[in-house]
């Protein structure tokens, strides 16, 4: 926890404890019910996927903590050299709040926006926007948040929970409190909105981009470098579409 947690530190579902998962039943519910009782072209196709994605993304996470946690065992090739100790793997036991926050917006965005709710599985266009998006403003704004919340009111009230981890491990990447997943969520998601209200949104690219930022997270915290630094020199634009943990 931050050394002065602010407000909306905690999680809301924090008392369910690992009963939490029960918010998304009703949706689940919902979203398959429909699949078996409506017509073909009726069928809200992203809703039912939902649930699918959100697994999967728990799977993803899963293999990078497990193979960070072989390589930190293993020993060599550590960017900081020191063990996990277990203060740091109690503080990190909650990584899949952010999973299920984002799957309770999901279901609440594709239900609220007419455009979220049928989608085709390919579109293009949609992809360079996204890539564009996110290589602009996105990240423009991405290194404007971070600063803020290194500023000394917000990092001793918020961010220093996330930094509290000194050996990071890929799930580091979204140890914080509510309010600061909040702030991010509503940053990556300028992309996804830009492309659902252009009309422009594919399946494809929405999970897609969703599983490109989790990769990203996951890779950039995960205390071994994989990406050889020459491949930076000899395409300097790359700077601006992944990054790496040293």
């Amino acid at each position: 926890m931050a050394s002065t947690p602010g407000i909306l530190t905690e999680w809301p579902w924090k008392p369910l404890g690992s009963f939490k998962y029960v918010l998304v039943v009703p949706f689940v519910v919902h979203s398959w019910y429909d699949m078996l009782v409506k017509d073909k072209s009726e069928r809200n196709m992203v809703a039912f996927l939902i649930l699918p994605f959100l697994l999967w993304r728990l799977l993803h996470n899963q293999i990078w903590i497990t193979l960070s946690r072989y390589r930190t065992a293993k020993g060599n090739a550590r960017i900081v050299d020191k063990g996990i100790e277990f203060d740091q793997v109690d503080r990190e036991r909650n990584w899949d709040d952010q999973i299920l926050f984002n799957g309770l917006v999901y279901y609440l965005a594709n239900y609220a926006f007419v455009g979220a709710s049928h989608l085709p599985l390919w579109r293009a266009d949609g992809v360079v926007m996204a890539m564009v998006l996110h290589a602009g403003p996105v990240e423009f704004l991405y290194y404007w948040l971070h600063r803020a919340l290194h500023h000394h009111f917000l990092y001793s009230r918020y961010h220093s929970h996330h930094h509290s981890s000194i050996v990071t491990e890929p799930i580091t990447s979204v140890i914080h409190p509510f309010v600061e997943i909040i702030s991010y969520f509503l940053l990556f998601s300028v992309p996804l909105l830009t492309l659902v209200f252009t009309k422009t949104a594919s399946l494809m690219v929405v999970f897609g981009y969703v599983t490109y930022i989790d990769f990203m997270n996951n890779m950039g915290h995960c205390n071994f470098e994989i990406v050889p630094n020459y491949l930076f020199k000899i395409f300097p634009p790359l700077k601006y579409f992944m990054y790496t943990p040293s």
